[in-house]
């Protein structure tokens, strides 16, 4: 029993408003257990962001926007989330309207593209453009539209890109999305409410990958 009162009160001085709201923290860890496949946890919190004024559509966009980073099993596992937010709102069908998103169609756009997001080209897209340039194309049109602002904005999931890389120690990971992540206005007080979060979902090793 005393445990369980502790883990209930983490969980409220978790989820507690501060430089990101009870709204956003939620459906970032929705979206965190998601890519972790951790399915338990993910389908509790779908309640608590659903309470919190979430809706089916930003939990769905979150959860897509992380196949990019960890592949279509994030999206397996997050569909039992999106499931969950329906039975509890009753809403089943897509409300919103749809529309038309840029593509790139040549190797010089993706190109330009990734010169507009990082100081110089990473090796891991010249390397794309040097051996793989059709997965080059698709990749970088799977992420442009994953990660354009729309129901959910792009700053939010970059934190939970940023989040997902912490929880999986992988230094990469983390310079790409919280660079970005910074560019979007993201504070030091924000980064130190994500390493709260991923510290939840891991453990204290969270906190020393950064």
């Amino acid at each position: 029993m005393a445990l369980l009162h502790k883990r209930r009160f983490v969980m409220h001085t978790l989820l507690e408003d501060s430089s990101l709201s009870k709204k956003e923290k939620s459906l970032l860890v929705v979206g965190l257990f998601a890519a972790r496949r951790e399915e338990q946890a993910m389908l509790h919190f779908t309640e608590v962001a659903i309470d919190a004024g979430n809706t089916v559509h930003e939990i769905a966009e979150l959860i897509s926007a992380t196949i990019i980073s960890r592949g279509i099993p994030t999206w397996l596992s997050g569909i039992d989330a999106i499931s969950k937010a329906i039975e509890l709102t009753g809403i089943a069908e897509s409300t919103l309207e749809t529309h038309r998103i840029s593509t790139f169609s040549t190797q010089e756009e993706c190109v330009s593209y990734y010169q507009s997001e990082f100081e110089q080209l990473p090796k891991w897209i010249q390397y794309l453009v040097d051996y793989a340039p059709d997965t080059l194309l698709k990749y970088s049109n799977l992420r442009t539209t994953s990660l354009r602002d729309g129901v959910v904005s792009r700053y939010l999931k970059e934190l939970l890109l940023y989040a997902i890389n912490l929880c999986d120690q992988y230094p990469k990971g983390i310079e790409i999305h919280k660079s970005n992540a910074i560019q979007l206005g993201a504070t030091d007080t924000v980064l130190q409410d994500i390493k709260t979060i991923c510290i939840y979902a891991v453990g204290i090793q969270a906190f020393f990958n950064d």
